[in-house]
């Protein structure tokens, strides 16, 4: 709570600093202009243009608030030039006389040029935050598959080829490891779909007992977050990713903030078709205009795709339906629109196996995903000039039926015994055949609510605006599947040390959140000062009181500041400079298979007597049963800090910014210990000649032994530290070749690491048995990741011709990647006992304890340097009547990948081309 006190006194600080500019600017009364602004063919309220009163003795200027206002007081009475600009409009002059207090309304004309000159790549904002906003004409001119694509218009962000055969997880402003201990990242990252998020927390979806080598690792997003295979992109009309500190309206995140806008009001018929080697995709939608008021949107979005084109066997397919519809009633000095969101979503990963190879040609996969969702939105506008903006409700609802269907053929190659029951204790295994084929299904069916109330508030103190914005949040999910169902004495992994459970009998999850945030603008003579500082606070509901977070309630303070400098003209033009900073902590919750992981069961042989004649064979076990869930789990939770510079010049735009996060409490699979009592049967001295049936345990001597094993737990031990520098220039379009450049790059520099310490247990046999000692060591892994690269993007529109063109060449100037070095030496050790104790030189010696010291080749910790990599791409489109476009593109057209060495080993590296087409035509 240090952190919160300490935001808390930075407010008032903040706050009484406001007013003292506010008293200072008053140095008598005068005049005050306001007004609004708007786009002349949309009406869409602008934020953030820039409005300039000046005439020989006077300069002064505003920024357009979020809702298209703005406001300049203490206005001497004379004659001036009002300048009203924005980027991607005309720039309006228009001489003013100012004798009392006046409101004004202002309509900025589209500029044709300007406009088509931010669709290349993302366009930085120049807000209090830093985030990317992507419009449908970039969108259009990338050619998406799967929103996965769109990434490569950030800074940093790279061209990559369709990965559609497992989980598409996002990276913002990092290198990433493929690790599943570090997975927050793309969990914490927040998609919201007109203002309702995506909720994957009840998501259960996965095969007990599978590994890294088999198809549903891959597949299986649970706690990865969104899977952004699964999101369409053509029924998106705009895009918002927010990569640096957000507004407190915002929760249940860590890395950032994915806000996409459908695509509303009257539309033309809208049919894309695309084909490259991997997929297939068709889009149909449209937008009327009803005459009861309604507008309403569908759009119907299919892709298939195969994972290899050479291979028919294994496919992922996608199916999307969504409908928007909207409403706005004028109520006076109030206005009132609804708006519902309808869909529904499919996706299926089918695999099956190659015939000429698979015995029987039964092994089969199948992963099926069906969604479908319902969101309503309430928003009550305000006039402009009253106090109250708004009021916003939103609710929501989505449920899905989620199938794992899996067939597999299962050949022994030797006598495997398996426990059949779910009680801790002794008891009776079977005897697996040699052969058979294993079924399996996995039934998940989360259903997820959400309720959000919010509104904003406007307080003129002085010479201040201050904006209230408050809200709470609901949400709840649960999952009402029945989980793994399979025959237990016929499994699809004899090894597993698992057993089936309902997932119906797990819990809900609830949780309630509250936001509090104000926004202060204050003239500071010719500056202006914009501050936006909030708490945020939640607490989860629903919760066992042997859960630490039961009840606990969990604050985030964030703020964020930017001082916008005097206009300065150069030559005649107009340069406008700021510097935008924040700081912010961010949490997210742990997901349901996180809260409530599968039990462990371990099971530990006692007697394996095995006889020719199978009524004579028993297999006896004694079982135990762990309970791996950390009931003092907490949040993962992040720091960020961020401070940003922005210049524009004649629409040449640039902006810097460095960038620093830290989180030393991400989830991660830690590993505990536990000492196990079991009885060792001795079977010497059975008759096998006389038996009658199974041996009798009473009938048998044994003796007792103990041993220690290691298992799995959730943890807060994930490092992770993110730091960088992003940038992005854009430049004005040059009219002798119709060509605009646009250059964006990142510097990006990402530790990861394990926080805690942690037990391990080596896997080394003593005299035919498993050492009885595990260590505890400090540095159990690590690894440093360093790239630096920029893009350079030139897009030209020839409209005479109809057509246009884009070339981008992506340059990766340097990628280091380097493992943490480890010590190797534990600093404690548990004995069979569970006894504690301090690892000492003498146990370096010991002929036991010397082999928990883990010896690593000195070469495994050497910086690896991958030098510069070039890659050209190249796309193009040409539009017939304006109703009909032909598009074709190409990555790695052309490539400049060097060969380079490596640990002694030459690394040959190639690119190879993709290529694709598609067909646009709007009626």
């Amino acid at each position: 709570m240090k952190y919160t006190f300490r935001f808390i006194k930075v407010l008032c600080l903040l706050a009484y600093l406001s007013v003292t500019f506010s008293v200072n600017a008053q140095n008598q009364a005068r005049i005050h202009l306001q007004g609004n602004i708007k786009d002349a063919k949309t009406k869409e309220l602008l934020e953030f243009a820039t409005v300039l009163l000046k005439n020989d003795s006077v300069q002064l200027h505003a920024i357009s608030d979020t809702k298209g206002f703005f406001s300049i007081k203490n206005v001497p009475a004379g004659t001036y030039i009002l300048n009203v600009s924005f980027i991607g409009y005309t720039t309006l002059q228009h001489p003013l006389s100012v004798t009392r207090d006046t409101t004004l309304s202002f309509l900025l004309q589209p500029d044709n040029i300007t406009l088509q000159d931010i669709i290349v790549t993302a366009s930085e904002s120049r807000g209090l935050t830093t985030s990317s906003k992507i419009n449908r004409k970039a969108i259009d001119l990338l050619q998406p598959s799967s929103f996965t694509d769109i990434l490569a218009l950030l800074p940093g962000g790279r061209t990559k080829d369709p990965a559609l055969g497992g989980v598409n997880q996002i990276r913002l402003r990092e290198v990433g490891v493929t690790s599943e201990d570090y997975d927050v990242s793309s969990l914490g990252t927040s998609f919201l779909i007109n203002g309702v998020p995506i909720n994957t927390d009840a998501n259960m979806q996965h095969v007990l007992g599978s590994y890294q080598s088999d198809h549903d690792y891959y597949r299986n997003s649970i706690g990865k977050g969104v899977d952004m295979r699964t999101l369409s992109t053509d029924f998106i009309e705009s895009v918002e990713i927010i990569r640096g500190i957000p507004s407190v309206e915002y929760g249940e995140l860590t890395s950032g903030v994915i806000k996409i806008q459908r695509k509303s009001g009257l539309q033309p018929w809208d049919v894309r078709v695309k084909a490259d080697p991997e997929s297939k995709l068709v889009y149909v939608g449209k937008g009327f205009q009803c005459e009861n008021g309604w507008a309403l949107n569908f759009g119907f979005d299919y892709l298939d795709a195969k994972i290899d084109p050479r291979n028919n066997l294994e496919s992922y397919k996608r199916l999307s339906a969504m409908t928007h519809a909207v409403r706005e009633w004028q109520t006076g000095i109030r206005k009132l629109s609804w708006s519902i969101d309808l869909d529904y979503g499919q996706s299926i990963d089918d695999e099956k196996s190659d015939p000429d190879i698979s015995y029987k040609k039964i092994d089969k996969y199948k992963s099926s995903y069906h969604r479908v969702s319902l969101a309503n939105t309430l928003t009550w506008t305000f006039a402009q000039y009253s106090k109250w903006q708004f009021i916003n409700l939103t609710a929501s609802v989505d449920y899905s039926s989620n199938k794992i269907k899996q067939t597999k053929f299962i050949s022994l190659d030797k006598d495997t015994s398996i426990p059949n029951n779910t009680e801790e204790g002794e008891h009776d295994g079977i005897f697996l055949p040699y052969k058979y084929t294993a079924y399996l299904e996995v039934d998940g069916q989360p259903i997820n609510a959400y309720v959000k109330a919010m509104g904003q508030y406007d307080i003129n103190l002085f010479n201040t605006t201050n904006k209230l914005k408050a809200g709470v949040e609901w949400q709840m999910s649960k999952n009402l599947g029945k989980g793994q169902v399979y025959d237990p004495e016929l499994p699809l992994y004899p090894s597993s040390a698992y057993r089936a459970r309902p997932y119906d009998a797990i819990p809900a999850n609830h949780m309630i959140s509250f936001f509090l945030e104000d926004g202060i603008s204050v003239p500071v003579k010719r500056h202006h000062l914009m501050i936006s500082g909030g708490i945020r606070a939640f607490s989860p509901l629903n919760l066992d009181n042997t859960y630490r977070m039961q009840g606990k309630i969990y604050v985030d303070p964030r703020v964020n500041t930017l001082w916008k400098f005097p206009a300065l003209f150069i030559r005649d033009r107009q340069l406008n400079i700021q510097i935008a900073g924040g700081i912010g902590w961010q949490r997210k919750m742990p997901v349901m298979s996180q809260l409530y992981p599968e039990m462990i069961y371990h099971d530990l042989t006692q007697l394996n007597y095995y006889h020719s004649n199978s009524d004579y064979r028993r297999i006896n076990m004694m079982t135990y049963i762990i309970n791996p869930t950390n009931f003092n789990l907490e949040p993962a939770r992040n720091r960020k800090w961020e401070i940003r510079l922005d210049f524009d010049y004649n629409k040449h735009l640039f902006s810097v910014n460095y960038f620093y996060e830290k989180m030393t409490s991400g989830f991660r699979n830690s590993s505990y210990h536990r000492s196990f009592q079991y009885k060792k049967y001795d079977t010497s001295t059975i008759d096998h000649t006389s038996l009658e049936g199974p041996p009798q345990l009473e009938d048998l001597t044994y003796t007792t032994d103990t041993v220690i094993r290691t298992y799995g737990m959730l943890t807060n031990g994930s490092m992770i530290v993110k730091e960088g520098i992003e940038f992005q220039y854009s430049s004005n379009r040059i009219e002798s070749i119709r060509t605009k450049i646009t250059i964006t790059g990142a510097w990006f520099k990402s530790r990861y690491s394990n926080s805690q310490p942690v037990y391990k247990q080596p896997s080394v046999m003593l005299n035919g048995e498993y050492l009885k000692y595990v260590g505890l060591y400090l540095d159990d892994d690590g690894y440093i990741r360093e790239q630096f690269n920029t893009n350079f993007k030139f897009d030209t529109y020839l409209q005479p011709l109809g057509l246009n063109f884009a070339t981008t060449v992506e340059c990766m100037w340097l990628s280091n990647k380097q493992s943490m070095k480890k010590n190797g030496v534990p600093i404690k050790y548990v004995d069979i006992k569970g006894e504690e104790h301090d690892y000492t030189e003498a146990d370096y010696t010991h002929v036991e304890r010397q082999h928990l010291i883990e010896k690593y080749n000195e070469a495994a910790f050497k910086k690896t340097t991958v030098p510069i990599s070039v890659n050209v791409n190249f796309s193009a489109t040409k539009y017939f009547n304006k109703k009909i476009g032909l598009s074709m593109f190409v990555t790695n057209i052309l490539d400049y990948n060097p060969d380079y060495e490596s640990n002694g080993l030459k690394v040959r590296r190639k690119a190879i081309p993709y290529f694709g087409m598609e067909l646009n035509i709007k009626l």
